[in-house]
């Protein structure tokens, strides 16, 4: 039987996520929000303990939302993943499940899983790309732009840019400015030219620059200046980028960065339906 973790066995859990890196990146980083308040929404399951053989983070499910969010998972074999899937005690499979940054490796026994459940499975592939402050120089603002952090009055607009947008990603996107390194850029008269934040775990994210100001170098003002805004805080900065996303896979390598491991993390919608891209 899955075993959900006190709190004060997280700190513990954690330095065994450490040993795994960097194929725990994600389940790590959440854990490191979550001991330091940022995301407090989340449980930790482990199928043993003290001596675990997989984990899983899993979001706690608002009233009236219709899915389990699985934050990470993670098992030195897939036997102990798969098992830990279908533990009934973590209640996954009675609605719509999504996957989140699971190490490739592993995407056999996810799909086998949800087969066994009767989902449909979405799913995209995205690489995890990392710089360290010698390895980027932030662009400079364009004269007659100005750039600022994200407000909470920003939120419903960039929401509605983000193409992974979900019943209550308002609200996430909320948690993330409030808590993380973010950067907005405007015109001088106060249109809106783009935008990326940081996110609960440990990534730039949902970088959008809206179509009319792009192939000015936008995009790489905004991922610098969020880069550096990282770097000040002594730590390196990562992003997930889709395998297929070449374009912005070549912005973030011109940048400096350069993928962290080989062989990339899926992300899963498991539904009786297909998830709506």
């Amino acid at each position: 039987m899955a075993v959900n973790l006190p709190t004060c066995h997280l700190p513990e859990l954690l330095s065994w996520l450490k040993k795994y890196l960097p194929h725990t990146f994600k389940l790590h980083e959440e854990l490191k929000s979550h001991l330091r308040g940022q995301y407090p929404q989340l449980e930790f399951f482990v199928d043993r303990w003290p001596h675990p053989q997989a984990v899983l983070a899993k979001q706690v499910r608002r009233e009236h939302v219709e899915q389990s969010v699985v934050e990470g998972v993670f098992g030195v074999t897939e036997g102990a993943v798969g098992d830990l899937l279908r533990d009934p005690t973590i209640a996954l499979w009675d609605t719509r499940v999504v996957l989140t940054a699971v190490t490739k490796s592993l995407k056999p026994v996810l799909l086998t899983v949800a087969e066994e459940m009767g989902k449909s499975v979405t799913l995209y592939t995205s690489v995890l790309l990392k710089a360290t402050p010698k390895d980027i120089t932030p662009a400079s603002v364009p004269d007659g732009i100005k750039i600022r952090s994200v407000s909470s009055a920003d939120i419903k607009r960039m929401n509605s840019t983000w193409e992974y947008s979900f019943e209550g990603s308002d609200t996430y996107m909320q948690e993330s400015v409030r808590h993380y390194p973010s950067v907005y850029l405007q015109t001088g008269s106060g249109h809106h030219v783009g935008h990326m934040v940081g996110t609960s775990y440990g990534t730039l994210g949902m970088l959008y620059v809206y179509p009319e100001f792009r192939r000015n170098g936008y995009a790489k003002v905004i991922v610098s200046q969020l880069a550096q805004k990282y770097f000040d805080r002594g730590e390196d900065a990562y992003v997930f980028v889709e395998e297929n996303n070449l374009p912005s896979q070549r912005l973030h390598e011109s940048l400096g960065f350069r993928s962290v491991y080989g062989g990339g993390v899926v992300w899963l919608w498991c539904d009786s339906k297909p998830f709506p891209k």
